[in-house]
C-alpha cells in the first residue's frame, strides 16, 4: 500500500471515529507538515460529507467506473502509480463498512460522477460550550467535545447536516417542503421544524424529543416515530432500538443548567448527576432501598446537590477531585 493510500484510510477513520485521540493527533500532526497536506485533507473531508449525499452511487458499475479512470490516468506518467494501485483500491471499498465504504466509491470515480459541490463548514467544540447559525435560520447548540458539519447554503429540496460526536441541541426552522435531516453514519434523524437534542458515541445515540416530532431511521430503514415527551436510545453494535419517557432524561441540562426528577430511582440520580457534573460516583451501599427522589436544581454547582442528597438520605457522600463516594451513615 503507497504511503498516499495508508494517509487517506488514516483519515477515513478518523473522520468515522473523531473521539479517537490517538488518531486525530496522527492527523494533525500530519496536516500541520504542510500546506499540502492540509488541502489534501480539506479535500477528503468535503469528500467524506458529501458521500452522505450521494447514494446514487449504488447504483454505478464499479468496475466499469474504475476501468475508465485507469485509462486516464495511464495515458499520464505521473499518474501511472496510482492507477496501478486501483485494485486495491477497489478491495478497500469493499473491505471498509458504511459510510468510508461510499466515500472510497466516490474518490476514485469523483471525476467521472461528480457530486454536490457544496461548501462545507466543520464546527468542533473543545472546551468551552458553541452555536452554529445555519443558512435556513435553524440553529445547533453544541456542548463541549463536540462536532457538526454544514453548508453554507442549502440546495435543492433537502436540508442536511453531519452531526459527528458530542452533545448538540437543534431547534430547526419550519419548512414543509425542505425536510431537515441529521445524518449520523448509518443513521439519521428526519424532521420538518422542531427542536430536540441528540447524544452520540461510538456506542450509541440517543435522541430527546422537546417539541415537534422526528422521525429515527437507521440502515435506510424507518425505525421509530417519536414525539415530545419521548426519547430514544438506539445502540449501534445491536442495532436495537428503545424508546421512553422523558420526563426525567435531562438530555438537554448541559444547555438549560437544569435538572428535573420526577420519582426517580436514586441509581438513576446518581447517574444523571455523573453526566451532568462530569464526575465518576461509586457506591458502598445498596441505593434501590433509599427510595426515590424528587427534586428541581437550576444552575446549582455539585456541592450544593450532594447538600440536598445528604439531608434527604442516610447517606454520607465524600468528594475528591472529580470523583464521589457514597456510604451509609
Amino acid at each position: 500500500m503507497s504511503s498516499t493510500e495508508h494517509q487517506l484510510l488514516l483519515i477515513i477513520q478518523h473522520l468515522n471515529t473523531p473521539d479517537d485521540t490517538r488518531l486525530q493527533e496522527n492527523v494533525t500532526k500530519w496536516r500541520t507538515q504542510s500546506a499540502e497536506n492540509e488541502k489534501y485533507f480539506q479535500e477528503i473531508q468535503t469528500l467524506w460529507l458529501a458521500s452522505a449525499e450521494a447514494r446514487v452511487l449504488k447504483h454505478i458499475d464499479v468496475n466499469a467506473a474504475v476501468e475508465r479512470l485507469s485509462s486516464k490516468l495511464e495515458d499520464h506518467n505521473k499518474y501511472k502509480h496510482e492507477a496501478s494501485s486501483l485494485t486495491t483500491g477497489v478491495r478497500i471499498i469493499k473491505w471498509i463498512a458504511g459510510i468510508a465504504a461510499m466515500f472510497m466509491l466516490v474518490f476514485f470515480i469523483y471525476r467521472q460522477y461528480p457530486v454536490n459541490s457544496a461548501k462545507y463548514i466543520t464546527k468542533i467544540t473543545t472546551g468551552k460550550k458553541d452555536s452554529v447559525l445555519l443558512a435556513d435560520g435553524s440553529k445547533i447548540f453544541l456542548d463541549t467535545a463536540s462536532s457538526v458539519s454544514y453548508p453554507e447554503q442549502f440546495n435543492g429540496n433537502k436540508r442536511t447536516i453531519a452531526f459527528k460526536h458530542g452533545n448538540a441541541f437543534f431547534k430547526i426552522a419550519h419548512d414543509s417542503i425542505r425536510p431537515f435531516t441529521v445524518s449520523m453514519d448509518q443513521t439519521a434523524v428526519q424532521v420538518l421544524g422542531t427542536s430536540f437534542n441528540i447524544r452520540k458515541t461510538t456506542a450509541a445515540i440517543n435522541v430527546d424529543v422537546k417539541t415537534g416530532r422526528v422521525m429515527f431511521l437507521a440502515n435506510e430503514e424507518s425505525k421509530a416515530v417519536l414525539v415530545a415527551g419521548v426519547a430514544a436510545n438506539y445502540d449501534i453494535k445491536s442495532n436495537q432500538l428503545t424508546t421512553y419517557s422523558n420526563q426525567n432524561s435531562n438530555s438537554d441540562s448541559w444547555l438549560t443548567g437544569e435538572l428535573h426528577f420526577i420519582d426517580e430511582p436514586l441509581a438513576n440520580v446518581f447517574s444523571k448527576l455523573e453526566s451532568h457534573y462530569r464526575v465518576k460516583i461509586t457506591s458502598d451501599t445498596n441505593l434501590s432501598k433509599l427510595g426515590k427522589f424528587n427534586a428541581n436544581f437550576i444552575n446549582n454547582n455539585l456541592d450544593e446537590v450532594i447538600t440536598v442528597l445528604e439531608q434527604t438520605y442516610p447517606i454520607n457522600i465524600t468528594r475528591h477531585s472529580n470523583r464521589l463516594i457514597i456510604r451509609n451513615k
